[in-house]
């Protein structure tokens, strides 16, 4: 099924537009690029981490297959296609969302950075961003929370992340 998702009627992104976004399974997605490098982005159940994330999800987004970095390009149209999966998501699931940024090859500041600057210019204010970071011996993880702030739990949601911070965020397993 492919699916276009608008989070509001008014959506600015420029002259950009997203990638034509397929829903796989039901919080699964996938998109290709022009380059032809398909993405994978899905939530799961975040309920593991703590009692009051029972309807809080982690995201993940990868590239399927082996991707050289000399054939992947700046192309700021994945930003604007992930920012149409989220506003999808929190159109139906008014709960939260986490996400670390992977650190497996070194790159998880960097990731956090183009994150930040992706809802800072796509984010229309309804949803709220928590961050957290741990400093290890060989790098720095970065955990976000984002939260619909029309959520009627907000408070237990963000103390439930607070208190999830401050125990060993090794234990994540986003």
């Amino acid at each position: 099924m492919v699916i276009w998702l608008n989070w509001q009627k008014n959506v600015v992104y420029g002259s950009l537009s997203p990638y034509k976004i397929i829903e796989t399974d039901p919080l699964d997605y996938s998109f290709t690029t022009r380059d032809g490098i398909k993405y994978r982005a899905y939530f799961l159940s975040a309920s593991h981490l703590h009692p009051m994330f029972q309807k809080s999800y982690s995201f993940n987004i990868e590239p399927e297959g082996d991707v050289d970095e000399t054939t992947h390009s700046l192309d700021a149209r994945i930003g604007v296609t992930i920012f149409e999966i989220l506003r999808s998501f929190f159109r139906h699931y008014e709960n939260s969302m986490l996400m670390a940024c992977d650190t497996l090859d070194g790159k998880e500041g960097k990731r956090r950075k183009r994150f930040d600057r992706w809802f800072k210019t796509y984010n229309d204010g309804s949803v709220l961003k928590m961050d957290a970071a741990l400093d290890c011996d060989e790098y720095k993880l970065f955990v976000s929370m984002f939260i619909s702030k029309h959520n009627p739990m907000i408070n237990e949601l963000v103390d439930a992340f607070n208190e999830l911070i401050k125990t060993d965020l090794y234990h994540l397993a986003l």
